[in-house]
């Protein structure tokens, strides 16, 4: 699948400076993938009919499954074509349909009881899928060399939007400040799966490849996600779950390395059931992996150890591939990562239209829009210089340089599953100003999803040929000089 988007996205990129009527026919979808989306659309319909034995009139036009389905199928048919007849990733027309269909619709389906605890619950499952899928694919052979270029652009751009980000919060939206701490440790998350596909094809192009730009963005992007997931937790946990003082430091301070250290035994466990040979290994392995997230997701939620469980997920991977590698299942290429991959493209849309859905346009003034995005880029605007200077440091150009700020634009995954985190954890005897930022939360983490995926996805794509061109082009020779005599 990720061959096929980067196919695609190298094809685009061939023929952006062709005419439009050109680009028209060459993005036209081919007789193969026009079977493709008749097979997909087969199984959705014959899956719609056999629930209704099971729902009823939930599945019903007017019932609330039919509603929720139908606004992530349409998100998905407008993001793909979005995709294919311009330079954004999908998520951005995925996202602006479930914001249209809230805003435009005449009913909002969450107030159905049965449909909001679907949506919560589909938020723990997210994490294990996304937590699992980048560290199964990581290239740990590149980050072992390039350890302290991968962990600097992974943490620090993060840790300077996350603080920024709370004092313009304070300044501009007059934020409480750990309100503000809040928002700046969801929104400062990268979104890998916006740009990646990009980077690919234009490191399939020989452009960046010489000081493989590409990998960087990839393996330090998937960092940044699991750090997010982690230090979230932590200090989502730390405000909102009632406990002594002493015991939110104590937590705060051993959360982290408790996550560690379960993951590393699950992995191990993973690794050793069942054996090597099994022919049903893939899938014992990726259900052990799914299962045991899944438990670790809900449990961590339940205890109020949430940065726990994100750790240990994505540690339970690492620890696995890289087993796994040793036994012969290449680490950015098992079997089991490509299960993780498919579950992906299967959630994606859901996750994205759902998210899109809680954008309430009636709860926001122009003056509070104005503020909200003047917050979003002026903390944004910091970390593209951080990421700037981390990558220059690294022995990048600076083109190159340029490239990977611009790369750092997107904000998507870690949003999108995140969007009602505030509203879910806050405290029974809440103040009605704790319950208005909860709600505006949402807003803005939408508001950011459209704006910084639209101009990142779109600025990656344009600027991608201008700033990796000549001085980091190479021969495809010199990408694999172990091949050569």
């Amino acid at each position: 699948m990720l061959q096929n988007v980067i196919h695609f996205r190298s094809r685009h990129t061939n023929n952006a400076s062709k005419g439009s009527s050109g680009m028209l026919v060459n993005a036209a979808p081919s007789v193969s993938e026009l079977k493709q989306y008749l097979g997909v659309f087969i199984c959705g319909v014959t899956l719609w009919g056999s629930s209704w034995f099971l729902l009823r009139d939930a599945v019903l036009p007017g019932g609330y499954l039919f509603k929720m389905a139908g606004v992530v199928a349409a998100g998905y048919i407008t993001g793909h074509t979005l995709e294919r007849y311009t330079t954004l990733n999908p998520v951005v027309g995925m996202t602006l349909i479930g914001a249209l269909y809230r805003n435009l619709g005449t009913e909002n389906y969450l107030q159905n009881p049965a449909a909001d605890a679907l949506d919560y619950h589909l938020r723990r499952i997210y994490p294990v899928i996304i937590l699992s899928k980048g560290p199964l694919s990581w290239n740990w052979e590149y980050i072992k060399y390039n350890s302290v270029k991968v962990f600097s652009l992974a943490t620090l751009p993060w840790i300077v939007e996350c603080l920024s980000t709370a004092v313009f919060a304070h300044v501009l939206l007059k934020y409480p400040w750990y309100w503000g701490l809040h928002l700046g440790a969801i929104l400062s998350s990268v979104s890998p799966a916006v740009i990646v596909p990009t980077a690919m094809a234009f490191h399939g192009r020989g452009l960046g490849a010489k000081n493989q730009v590409a990998s960087l963005v990839a393996n330090a992007g998937g960092l940044d996600t699991a750090v997010t997931e982690g230090l979230f937790g932590v200090i989502n946990s730390a405000i909102f779950v009632t406990s002594p003082l002493a015991y939110r430091i104590v937590k705060a301070l051993l959360a982290i390395f408790i996550g560690v250290g379960l993951g590393v035994l699950w992995g191990i466990l993973v690794d050793w059931l069942p054996d090597q040979k099994d022919v049903y290994a893939p899938t014992i392995r990726s259900l052990l992996i799914f299962t045991g997230g899944l438990l670790l997701s809900y449990v961590g939620g339940y205890i109020g150890w949430g940065g726990t469980s994100g750790v240990a997920i994505m540690v339970c991977a690492v620890t696995a591939a890289t087993r796994w590698n040793r036994r012969g299942w290449p680490i950015n290429n098992n079997p089991v990562s490509e299960v993780y991959k498919l579950l992906w493209r299967i959630l994606e849309p859901m996750l994205f239209t759902l998210s899109g859905y809680y954008l309430e346009v009636s709860q926001i003034t122009l003056e509070e829009f104005g503020r909200i995005v003047a917050c979003i880029f002026l903390a944004l605007f910091l970390r593209l210089l951080t990421a700037f200077l981390v990558a220059l440091a690294g022995d990048l150009s600076v083109k190159e340089s340029l490239f990977v700020a611009v790369t750092w634009i997107p904000k998507a995954i870690v949003e999108a599953v995140l969007v009602r985190v505030a509203t879910d954890s806050l405290w029974e005897a809440s103040s009605a100003q704790d319950k208005k930022i909860a709600e505006q939360h949402s807003n803005i983490i939408v508001i950011a999803i459209l704006i910084t995926s639209t101009l990142g996805s779109g600025l990656t794509t344009l600027l991608g040929p201008i700033l990796l061109s000549q001085d980091s082009r190479v021969a495809p020779e010199e990408l694999h000089p172990a091949d050569n005599p």
